[in-house]
């Protein structure tokens, strides 16, 4: 369950918080696919699941992702997922690495940038 604290801060951020806040999140992914890539099953098992109900949209998004994880070596993965291009911060909006971070990581890195947004 998400605190009213956490949703008080996602009111509150500047407008390009989201993309703060995801490659945060895929820093800390990316770390946990260093030291097990068998975790990159899990967002192929995803891409599955979110196939039987995307809008096609959502389709092209998906296609973009499997096609990343199928053919990409696992460093590949890894560099986009902390790097800063456009297509990484629009494919982070639609990431299918949930599953690979505990609630309790997510939400260290939300009070982390909640410490951080108090600061700037």
């Amino acid at each position: 369950m998400i605190s009213q604290k956490l949703i008080d801060f996602a009111h509150h951020r500047q407008s390009d918080w989201i993309d703060i806040l995801s490659r945060e999140l895929h820093v800390r992914i990316a770390e946990k696919l260093r030291n097990d890539q068998n975790l990159l099953g899990i967002p192929l098992y995803n891409l599955r699941l979110w196939k039987r109900t995307a809008s096609p949209e959502m389709k092209l998004m998906i296609r973009r992702w499997k096609l990343i994880l199928m053919t990409w070596k696992p460093e590949e993965i890894i560099e986009f997922l902390v790097s800063d291009t456009n297509e990484s911060r629009e494919l982070r909006r639609c990431s299918p690495f949930c599953g690979v971070l505990s609630p309790h990581e997510i939400g260290s890195v939300w009070e982390a940038s909640s410490r951080s947004q108090k600061l700037a």
